[in-house]
């Protein structure tokens, strides 16, 4: 596992003048009415710049930055970190952004005349990984390893994404248990509207054992008891329950936490999701597309299994399998 670069207390000793411009962009953004969430992905991205600056580049302002210094910030990820280029291009882009902040605004900054980091080249997009599948009964094998282990944390993660299909910004959402009895907690979703995320008896039970073990309120929490406040550690925790899986069942293939997006709905429309026994028939695409708030019925389509080649093939009896 990666050291930990951001600390409450590295964040102390930050350059003060990189902490002012970080806020008076923030605060900017705010007026362009800039989505809450995506202003806390804004500072987390920003304060996890400014605290590399801190303990890799002697806590320069960043007004004083040259090209350089913005180069080795981009090498620290793709070497060190090793972020995918899309994950790195998104880290440059609002740093782009804050300090073409700076580079506009005459009053504060007047002596600041070029954005230099506009000249660091983004990265070229790398064909999309391929989409990987996990079957009901490989949930079910690591669910069950979860639960002999006693780590409900990871089970109430695992069985919200395969039960509701969520995506990991609305998993991180999940802190009120209040409606959770009633099957459902509301989110903001993708584009800004407010959904529901459904329970359903996995989830209950997942969730139900894990308030037990918490000293406090929150869902997400560290090994440490803090707060969880952003997804990075959620995909990290996701990508421990890949390992543990992989150790049982070699044929495991890697997953992410939009793996189970995936896989809640082509095991929703093959039939072999748990819901189905409990519905009694089967899901229909209409059905799959409202509960993961697709807006259309082609976009449920394209994240299940190509069909193409077994419909061909079973029209002259060939078996695939």
């Amino acid at each position: 596992m990666k050291e930990v670069l951001y600390t409450s207390e590295r964040w102390e000793n930050v350059n003060a003048t990189n902490k002012e411009l970080l806020k008076l962009y923030l605060r900017s953004k705010v007026t362009d009415r800039s989505r809450p969430n995506t202003l806390r992905e804004y500072g987390y991205d920003l304060k996890f710049f400014l605290v590399w600056n801190y303990v890799y580049n002697n806590n320069m302002s960043v007004l004083e930055f040259k090209k350089r210094h913005f180069e080795d910030f981009k090498f620290f990820m793709i070497n060190d970190r090793e972020c995918s280029n899309a994950r790195v291009n998104r880290v440059m882009c609002v740093i782009r952004n804050m300090m073409g902040y700076a580079e506009d605004d005459d009053d504060e900054y007047e002596e600041y005349m070029r954005n230099i980091a506009a000249k660091v080249k983004t990265l070229d997009k790398k064909p999309k990984k391929e989409i990987t599948f996990v079957t009901e009964k490989q949930v079910v094998l690591l669910r069950e390893h979860l639960r002999s282990i006693e780590n409900y944390k990871y089970m109430f993660l695992l069985d919200l994404l395969y039960d509701s299909g969520a995506r990991i910004n609305e998993i991180l959402q999940v802190d009120n248990t209040a409606t959770a009895d009633r099957g459902f907690i509301k989110v903001e979703c993708k584009g800004g509207q407010t959904e529901y995320i459904l329970l359903h008896d996995r989830a209950k039970e997942s969730l139900k054992l894990h308030m037990q073990n918490l000293k406090g309120s929150d869902i997400w929490v560290s090994d440490k008891g803090i707060k969880i406040k952003n997804t990075d550690t959620l995909r990290v925790w996701v990508k421990n329950m890949y390992l543990m899986l992989k150790g049982i069942d070699k044929n495991t293939p890697y997953f992410t936490p939009h793996s189970f997006r995936h896989s809640m709905i082509e095991n929703m429309e093959n039939g072999t999701h748990y819901l189905w026994e409990q519905l009694g028939r089967p899901f229909t695409t209409e059905e799959i597309a409202a509960l993961v708030h697709h807006k259309s019925i082609d976009m449920t389509k394209s994240y299940m299994k190509p069909k193409e080649d077994k419909l061909i093939m079973n029209l002259f009896g060939i078996r695939l399998d």
